[in-house]
């Protein structure tokens, strides 16, 4: 196997020492580059600028060697340092591409697949550069009157309140505002319908954004036959049995298609990681001109049983906390909505001698997942109104809205939800779910 070294080529020891020794002599010069600088700028003097970074933080002194010389324009020598980094952040992605390409073993179309993921990991890569840095507000007033001017603007044209990502529940929708940058979580017990209204508000969301589902707990052929099962009005059981109408199916499928387009299914395991989804949900944007996506993962606290990167020395509770603080960052950094489907402690959800609860301290395995996550929406069966058969009475629940309103949701009665049609009673807003499939009330 053919051995790669490129990044070793991108590097600058002397001007390492350089800009140290003038950040030493100068120490304004520090606090004017620290935007710039960070620990992966350096590759032999990382443990030389954390040292002095510290001393000159905390006034303390720090000399360099003596033979070390200053910067003659420390300014470009940082910038400089800077570049070197982020060419040995594409030299990196070289070098893998070279040891594939050069594996009998690797087919040529997952190496252009890899070309893809590796130019959107350094693409990412090289967009990150404000994070931790200080942003004093007079700086961002201009952009923030400039994206009210545009809301304006785009509110008088089209005579509509401008929204987040559209759900498929227009109440939904006035209450959160469609779903905008951040995390939220669709939390419930066992076959309460969690995966059924992710899916709708995924298929809804297809018109005007692409979606990227992440899911653990479904095959990525079955969650699409349960798309298309939905839309053609047919049993999912029928089709596993051989008695499917197919002319239904094939109809289903080409009225699908735009939906089908912009709806892409990553399948999880343990090897899965947060900046990987990343990738592939950069990818898909790049390929729909989208300057946002719907992200879905079914579901949070399975990635985090299996993740082999968050395991290490931590608890389930900690690897949940921990995912979802991965999850938020990538909604951040994509200024998407990432929709992550959660489950109920069994003394809250409705399944062995739980209440049934929408509490935000209720979600399994969590210690501050309900302080991360901007929005958390509760499925739970309905505890004081009766379904008549074959529905089943369930509530939605907005317990939390970092950015608005919360409370009970009321969903029209003609949405279909992978033929399961979503109900309202009149008294009350909350959610019947019927089986119109096979005429009888099913779990999830």
């Amino acid at each position: 196997m053919w051995s790669y070294h490129l990044t070793d080529e991108f590097t600058d020891i002397a001007a390492e020492q350089a800009i140290l020794t003038s950040l030493m002599q100068s120490p304004a010069l520090y606090w004017d580059r620290l935007d710039l600088l960070t620990p992966e700028v350096f590759t032999k003097e990382a443990d030389t600028w954390q040292a002095l970074a510290l001393a000159l933080e905390t006034d303390q002194p720090h000399p360099v060697p003596t033979d070390w010389l200053p910067a003659p324009d420390p300014h470009t020598t940082a910038r400089r340092l800077v570049d070197l980094h982020q060419r040995r952040l594409l030299a990196a992605a070289q070098e893998r591409l070279a040891q594939a390409l050069f594996d009998e073993t690797t087919p040529a179309t997952d190496i252009v697949t890899l070309l893809e993921e590796e130019t959107l990991r350094v693409q990412a890569a090289l967009r990150n550069t404000t994070t931790g840095r200080l942003q004093w507000a007079s700086a961002l007033l201009p952009q923030v009157l400039a994206d009210a001017d545009a809301r304006r603007l785009q509110r008088e044209t089209t005579g509509s309140a401008v929204l987040g990502v559209p759900t498929g529940v227009a109440q939904l929708d006035n209450l959160l505002g469609g779903l905008n940058e951040g995390l939220y979580l669709l939390a419930g017990p066992p076959g309460m319908g969690k995966t059924t209204l992710a899916l709708q508000m995924a298929a809804a969301a297809t018109r005007d954004v692409p979606v990227v589902v992440v899911t653990f707990e479904h095959a990525p052929e079955n969650l699409t036959l349960k798309l298309l099962c939905a839309r053609a009005g047919v049993n999912l059981r029928d089709v596993q049995r051989g008695y499917a109408d197919l002319a239904k199916l094939r109809s289903a499928a080409e009225a699908s298609e735009p939906m089908a387009q912009r709806l892409a299914v990553v399948e999880g395991s343990s090897q899965l990681t947060v900046a990987q989804v990343r990738a592939q949900v950069r990818r898909a944007m790049r390929q729909h001109q989208a300057e946002r996506c719907l992200v879905v993962v079914d579901y949070l606290q399975l990635w985090a049983k299996v993740a082999e990167d968050l395991r290490g020395n931590f608890s389930m509770r900690e690897r949940v906390d921990m995912l979802g603080g991965l999850l938020r960052e990538l909604a951040l950094g994509l200024h998407s909505p990432v929709l992550a489907l959660a489950s109920q402690n069994r003394s809250a959800g409705n399944y062995g001698n739980g209440k049934g609860t929408a509490a935000l301290d209720s979600l399994k395995e969590s210690g501050d997942l309900e302080y991360a996550a901007d929005v958390v929406l509760f499925l739970t069966e309905a505890q004081e109104r009766m379904a008549t058969p074959p529905a089943r009475a369930v509530d939605l629940t907005v317990a939390k809205n970092r950015h608005g309103d919360t409370g009970k949701v009321h969903i029209p009665s003609d949405l279909v939800v992978d033929s399961w049609a979503l109900i309202v009673a009149s008294a009350t807003p909350a959610v019947h779910v019927v089986d119109r499939r096979s005429q009888r009330t099913e779990k999830m």
